[in-house]
């Protein structure tokens, strides 16, 4: 497909104030602005988003054999894109100098297409695809006439609806559809049920699809179940364009937010914080509500030429599990309560009548700690971010995954420990597993069979049954320990090549993306 040019003034260069355009030391051996002090945190923030890291100077840290600068490497890169995106920017897609108000211009993404425009009821063809390119640049197409999740009815909105400062949240699964609200169907696609936070609510998400996929999607018809039908017969799957180094936001991105509702005894300071609409549920009918919400959780995939297994960035915001009590005695962990040693971990809620119900809050605990690695960098970027007064100084990377061996093709389920689960999805990515505890919550399950983490087909029992009968394929039951990995799970992803079985395509084919199979109608 053609490139999407954005105008040179939309998410790029520095942004031209004098709090982020003081003089800027020589950039060395020709490196991008932002990594102009590699291996640290730029002191001086340039908020363009290459469609890629430097691949010139990973290409020397491989040849060196320094491989933690090459994780460093990405995690810039991580950096440079949860800035990019969260900076406010008007609807130009100009960035905006004063970052100290969280409640004022609304962050980049807000100019980027909704998931629920995109994936409409009845696979409908989206509105958007009729959009030229650079209006598609600039514009939130969010239609406030369509339910965000199954079981909800669309939203009364006053005439003068701000759909980029305003949100509409109705989905409280972090990897499907669901809603507050039993749809008349029961159709569940949520693979994991809702989180809930220590004030009892409900924690909602949304995705967000970057122009270049839109595009992608638009003209080849994957927004619907027919669409991606008929898409199969002459193509063997899903190819979304790839980044470059030398172009700012080239390639496919796709962003899922996750958002708790703000009450007293939460600091908005410490969030980037947007008004929003939220469906609820009151004795099992649907009540919306004008809300202030944080953003706790944020995951940043994206499809470039040296990743074509994807970067996977994720960040959360830093009171999620923990509060220091003795800075901070009036705060406390949005997902954890620390006067509770005998709270059952990472449990989901419980239902009634057939709706989910905001009991009991979620008592979530972090399987795999954050790198130490990582926490320095944190400090570093907190440290830029609170000179500045930018609210995004409360947030931290917890990691990022990329393939080692792009080239690497996946190990198979049947060829063993630790292949078949290292390398499930090719390109031998690093870390192993990466989650996000908003989003993965449910995951952090620790000691599991080694099946659950292989791509094992559906015929085959896992855990594996005892005694199977002879000749029939056997899953493997070894203990192993295991959360969960975005790339690992993203490669499972298909399309809809049949509306019979087998009605998907399988591993590899929808290019990282659960997208299609999980919200085509």
């Amino acid at each position: 497909m053609a490139s999407i040019h954005l105008s040179k003034h939309i998410f790029v260069a520095a942004v031209a104030t004098a709090a982020l355009t003081a003089a800027q030391p020589a950039v060395a051996e020709n490196r991008p602005a932002y990594l102009a002090d590699f291996p640290n945190f730029r002191q001086l923030l340039t908020l363009g988003l290459p469609g890629d890291v430097d691949t010139e100077i990973k290409k020397q840290l491989e040849a060196k054999q320094e491989f933690a600068k090459v994780q460093r490497l990405f995690d810039l890169w991580s950096w440079q894109a949860f800035l990019s995106l969260n900076w406010p920017t008007d609807d130009q897609g100009h960035r905006l100098a004063d970052v100290k108000d969280s409640s004022g211009a609304p962050p980049a993404w807000t100019l980027w297409t909704n998931s629920t425009d995109i994936f409409l009821p009845g696979g409908t063809p989206p509105p958007v695809c009729g959009k030229p390119a650079a209006e598609l640049a600039l514009s939130l197409t969010r239609n406030t006439a369509v339910p965000l999740a199954p079981g909800l009815k669309p939203f009364k909105l006053t005439a003068d609806f701000d759909k980029r400062k305003t949100l509409l949240l109705g989905n409280i699964s972090a990897v499907g559809e669901l809603s507050p609200i039993k749809p008349l169907d029961d159709i569940n696609q949520a693979f994991t049920g809702p989180l809930v936070d220590q004030n009892g609510n409900f924690v909602y998400y949304e995705i967000l699809i970057d122009p270049h996929e839109v595009r992608y999607i638009c003209e080849n018809k994957l927004y619907s179940i027919d669409g991606q039908i008929e898409f199969s017969k002459t193509h063997k799957g899903v190819d979304l364009p790839s980044g470059v180094d030398t172009e700012d936001l080239s390639g496919a991105f796709e962003v899922k937010l996750a958002w708790k509702i703000l009450e007293a005894g939460d600091d908005p300071a410490r969030y980037l914080s947007m008004p929003a609409v939220v469906a609820t549920a009151v004795n099992d009918q649907q009540v919306d509500k004008n809300v202030r919400v944080g953003l706790v959780g944020m995951h940043i995939a994206h499809k470039s030429k040296s990743s074509p297994q994807w970067i996977w960035s994720t960040f959360e915001q830093v009171d999620n599990l923990d509060v220091d009590p003795v800075a901070h005695p009036k705060l406390k962990p949005s997902f954890f309560d620390p006067g509770c040693p005998t709270c059952v971990q990472n449990q989901e809620p419980s239902k009634k009548n057939g709706n989910w119900v905001p009991s009991p809050k979620t008592q979530a605990v972090r399987a795999i700690p954050i790198p130490n690695d990582k926490r320095d960098l944190n400090v570093e970027a907190e440290s830029v971010l609170a000179k500045i007064g930018s609210p995004l100084q409360y947030y931290q990377l917890i990691d990022t995954q990329w393939p080692t061996d792009p080239a690497a093709a996946p190990t198979p389920w049947t060829a063993g420990l630790p292949g078949a689960i290292t390398n499930k999805p090719g390109g031998n990515p690093t870390p192993v597993y990466l989650t996000n505890i908003t989003m993965e919550t449910y995951f952090q399950t620790g000691v599991q069979p080694a099946c659950q983490q292989e791509e094992v087909p559906n015929s085959v029992q896992c855990p594996p049954v005892p005694n199977p009968p002879p000749g029939t394929p056997v899953a493997d039951g070894t203990p192993v320990f295991g959360t969960e990995s975005c790339v690992g799970c993203h490669s499972s992803a298909g399309i809809h090549i049949s509306k019979t079985a087998p009605k998907s395509s399988g591993q590899l084919t929808a290019d990282f993306s659960w997208l299609f199979s999980q919200k085509a109608k």
